[in-house]
């Protein structure tokens, strides 16, 4: 950005806060919600697969993970954003707040369902649950002016 004239530490503040906002508006925003119900489903069902213990988990695994690579393809052709020829505005803080909570849900789940009893779709669901309302709330709240 060129100027024509000193710029005070104000102006630049003021820009470089006007930056980051338009930049964390871009990395939340024009994510579809399907996208995030579609995400927290695969997540739960690759979560679900680590958990089995029998031969199934080879055969959902690699299915969880494709329909995963599928919906992110389609929710940036729709978002108009090549994620992977570029860089994408979601900073690291934004990723931890948006996985830390189902990758917390899924560790906490896959070592409880070693000592409890109840079935293990519980943590798979609740993994993708967690990851679908987060990613919803933050991106309902990053379209907000």
């Amino acid at each position: 950005m060129e100027t024509n004239g000193p710029v005070s530490a104000n102006e630049a503040s003021a820009a470089l806060a006007a930056a980051k906002q338009t930049r964390a508006r871009v990395a939340w925003s024009g994510y579809p919600a399907w996208y995030w119900l579609a995400t927290g489903a695969g997540l739960g069902a690759a979560c679900y697969a680590a958990l089995l213990p029998s031969w199934w988990a080879l055969a959902i695994a690699p299915l969880a993970g494709a329909a995963l690579l599928i919906v992110a393809r389609a929710a940036s052709r729709v978002r108009g954003v090549r994620e992977r020829c570029q860089r994408g505005a979601m900073t690291l803080r934004d990723r931890v707040i948006l996985s830390g909570p189902a990758a917390l849900v899924m560790l906490a789940g896959s070592a409880a369902s070693k000592f409890a009893s109840w079935p293990l779709a519980v943590p798979a669901v609740l993994a993708g649950m967690v990851f679908a309302g987060t990613g919803l709330i933050l991106s309902a709240r990053a379209s907000r002016p």
